[in-house]
């Protein structure tokens, strides 16, 4: 969480870049610092001075344009890009930067320019733009490079697991509550890493508690779904084993216990990067080393991240990744429901992983 806590120290020493880019996977965190930095930065009632861009739909022009847009009795202006593509990997962000804008800037040594480019080596000092993405980007792009020369990168990961806990500590005292640290601990080990899940199930335990004080484990274990992680890991399993009828299945128990379908897109996901992290950390630790610590998981996590490593390679668990990358985003813009998207994922895999691979070789968001 120090990344988080850096970013906000500088923001209130007034230490501002003209230009940031948040990545990674830990979405609550990023939208928390954007609400920081709007109410920085933006007077009250100023929303005449933000622009909210969809980096998918929105042209590097229309954002440059934006950007270059003065104040309106005000100091700064603020221009969110959300979902922004142009710092991936992948034919998806080299194809978003050349279809920015017909105009082109002549570099010093005579290159062309796209227009974002153009822009972010000299960035005006009275806006604020910040870039939004899920997923890795590649720092071999020009675009990143360009970025960070003028601006600030921040990577949004995941807490580790001591740290989830006490953020709960934390969030329970704000509501004038407390909650035991197993109870604390358990809920981590039952809902999973994710600030927005963790933060809905931490408010149905407050509600339950009603005037109770403190939080107990045995309220956790009333209120979440039971062995709701011990579900994704078999349907993990089905996945890796091609049975994607039993994978369906566990899908649908999960939806049948109140699960929502985004949820359980999170946690397959989170299952599917730690598989990769350990993947890539087996490769470079010693053998004496703890997996559970490195990942920053329960040691049952653990165990079932070592078990399922062998069912994947690393090629095959990319473009899982990304293809719920994708799910997510058509289910939070209304073009996909969970279980029909999921179905077709599954069904897909089913048939050829030779063939998904093929299709799709982006890297993930990990």
């Amino acid at each position: 969480m120090k990344y988080y806590i850096d970013l906000l120290n500088e923001l209130e020493k007034g230490k501002i870049a003209p230009v940031y880019l948040f990545y990674g996977p830990e979405v609550y965190l990023q939208e928390k610092a954007m609400e920081r930095f709007r109410e920085k930065l933006l007077p009250p009632q100023a929303d005449f001075n933000l622009d909210i861009l969809d980096g998918e739909e929105a042209g590097e022009g229309d954002i440059v344009s934006r950007a270059q847009t003065p104040p309106f009795l005000a100091g700064r202006r603020l221009v969110l890009v959300r979902h922004a593509p142009f710092f991936s990997g992948g034919d998806k962000g080299e194809k978003k930067e050349r279809a920015g804008s017909s105009s082109r800037h002549k570099s010093p040594a005579g290159e062309k320019d796209s227009p974002l480019r153009a822009y972010l080596k000299q960035p005006v000092p009275h806006t604020c733009v910040i870039f939004t993405t899920t997923g890795p980007v590649d720092q071999r792009r020009r675009l990143f490079k360009a970025l960070k020369e003028k601006g600030r990168v921040v990577e949004f990961t995941f807490l580790k697991a001591r740290d989830l806990v006490r953020w709960l500590e934390k969030e329970a005292r704000l509501a004038g509550k407390t909650i035991a640290p197993a109870a604390a601990e358990l809920l981590v080990q039952r809902v999973g890493n994710s600030l927005f899940i963790l933060k809905n199930e931490l408010e149905k335990a407050i509600a339950y508690a009603g005037e109770r004080k403190e939080i107990r484990e045995e309220d956790i274990r009333r209120l979440t779904v039971p062995l709701v992680e011990e579900n994704i890991f078999q349907v993990v399993d089905a996945i890796g084993q091609r049975h994607v009828t039993s994978a369906l299945a566990g899908i649908r128990e999960l939806l049948a216990k109140g699960q929502p379908g985004p949820a359980i897109l999170a946690m397959v996901a989170r299952q599917f990067r730690l598989i990769l992290q350990g993947q890539e950390l087996m490769g470079k630790a010693g053998p004496g080393e703890d997996l559970a610590g490195l990942l920053g998981v329960h040691p049952f996590v653990a165990r079932k991240v070592l078990a399922q490593m062998h069912n994947f390679t690393r090629d095959q668990v990319l473009v899982i990744l990304n293809k719920l990358l994708e799910l997510d985003r058509g289910i939070k813009r209304g073009r996909m429901e969970f279980y029909p998207g999921m179905e077709m994922l599954l069904l897909e895999w089913g048939v050829s992983r030779s063939h998904l691979i093929s299709r799709n070789t982006k890297k993930p968001p990990c």
